[in-house]
């Protein structure tokens, strides 16, 4: 098959679904505007606690071995293997009880179930495929671990950072039975104002809603390539400078 055919069926194949969403007129619904900045935030927010603990732990994970680091594996695996609405029962009764139910904090903490796993395999893969030997370099060259992040481990996992961020929002944005569940429709995020308009007669605010539901996940993957382009650029002048003075 030519190679021009191919990419023809499969854009056909990608497009071909989103055609049926698309509004004859596109006004703006003032009732999305809250739930998009509730969306945004929420997602923010998930997307930095899994990186702030998706990072460290698949450090830790990718350069020891035992029986602690493969029960460590297991546990943090776990929301794979059994279906997080079941595991979502649970918490929603402890939530209950600590006064997180029906609340912003208690719906961010309960999407770290069905994303931190994914986000702690990619990382531990990015650390193992740059190797032991090279993070040992890195604390030789820089020991200041902010720093270290900042000019070296970063840009050097920026795949890594790219797909996470990537993976957690599509992941947090499909959540509907979870976000009901433990926000209770107090906590409205764009996935909760587009499945319920689909049984009703609102089509046209179905479709809108839809429409941010796929755009929000690539309006975030562009503004991510802007400031990771930034954050390389930025690295580069700042050792082009440390060179040159050091040349001096």
């Amino acid at each position: 098959m030519k190679p021009i055919f191919v990419k023809g069926l499969v854009g056909l194949v990608v497009l071909l679904p989103l055609i049926g969403i698309l509004p004859s007129t596109f006004a703006f619904n003032p009732r999305l505007l809250d739930t998009l900045t509730t969306t945004i935030t929420m997602i923010v927010a998930v997307t930095l606690l899994n990186h702030l603990i998706g990072y460290g732990a698949g450090k830790a994970i990718a350069f020891k071995t035992g029986r602690t680091t493969r029960l460590m594996e297991l546990l943090i695996s776990l929301p794979l293997f059994l279906p997080v609405l079941l595991l979502s029962f649970g918490l929603y009764l402890t939530w209950i009880r600590l006064g997180l139910a029906d609340q912003f904090l208690g719906v961010l903490l309960v999407l770290l179930l069905p994303t931190l796993p994914y986000t702690i395999r990619i990382y531990t893969n990015g650390f193992q495929t740059l190797g032991e030997q090279m993070m040992e370099q890195m604390v030789l060259i820089e020991p200041n671990r902010f720093k270290r992040f900042f000019f070296l481990t970063g840009p050097m996992m920026r795949s890594s950072l790219q797909s996470v961020t990537l993976l957690v929002t599509v992941i947090a944005l499909s959540q509907y039975a979870l976000v009901t569940l433990i926000g209770g429709g107090v906590v409205r995020m764009i996935a909760l104002e587009a499945f319920p308009l689909y049984s009703g007669n609102s089509l046209g605010a179905a479709k809108e809603a839809t429409i941010w539901l796929i755009a929000l996940p690539f309006w975030i993957y562009f503004v991510q390539l802007i400031l990771f382009f930034i954050w390389v650029q930025l690295v580069r002048r700042l050792l082009d400078g440390r060179y040159d003075s050091a040349r001096k």
